[in-house]
């Protein structure tokens, strides 16, 4: 089954299939947060037109709205794109799961969920298809500029600490709180981005 192409500026997209806007905005805003571009669709319909206009990289997908079912819509998705699947429901029983699962879904997250738990299940699926991790180390200068053998071994220590709410930039060693992070693109959307280098590629701690 087909993949969209890997974005080159590894702002990969995300398809929001949610019939309460509130919910669908906040996930949305969050994952802004994380760099990823998001787009929502209200309906199951709408959902299925901006599939194929869009060519998003995951979709999110409630099972309980208008015009086509979350069932509907992840059975149709799956028939041409192996693209992550997440489910997001109220209906948290086992036989829901299971039928999820079996109409092609990757993952299946019960309401009401951490909206920080959410983006990690995205980052999860990313890289697991996409090898996400792998995109970021791509997009990186191929001729890094030298550090010393100290410099490097503090860069080790303070990564494999990176302390609770902080970021690091995945291009250049700069790590700090998730604040100094929060930058407009060029259409005034929220995104985080280095401070430093001005990159997107960022590792950060869930807690």
């Amino acid at each position: 089954m087909r993949l969209p192409q890997v974005p080159s500026d590894n702002k990969y997209r995300i398809l929001i299939a949610e019939n309460d806007d509130d919910l669908a905005q906040l996930v949305a805003q969050n994952l802004q947060k994380a760099g990823f571009a998001t787009f929502i669709a209200n309906d199951g319909a709408q959902a299925l037109q901006d599939f194929t206009s869009i060519a998003p990289h995951l979709l999110l997908c409630d099972i309980l709205m208008p015009c086509l079912t979350g069932h509907e819509l992840v059975a149709r998705v799956r028939a041409q794109s192996g693209i992550p699947i997440l489910m997001m429901t109220n209906d948290n029983n086992d036989e829901a799961q299971i039928r999820g699962l079996k109409d092609g879904a990757d993952d299946y997250l019960a309401k009401p969920f951490n909206p920080r738990v959410l983006t990690a299940r995205v980052i999860a699926n990313l890289r697991r298809v996409y090898h996400y991790h792998r995109a970021i180390v791509a997009h990186a200068p191929a001729t890094p500029a030298p550090v010393s053998p100290a410099i490097a071994a503090s860069i080790e220590q303070a990564q494999s600490a990176l302390p609770k709410g902080f970021l690091r930039c995945g291009e250049c060693p700069y790590i700090g709180p998730s604040w100094k992070f929060n930058a407009l693109d060029k259409e005034k959307r929220p995104v985080i981005q280095c401070p430093s280098c001005g990159n997107r590629s960022i590792t950060f701690s869930i807690g």
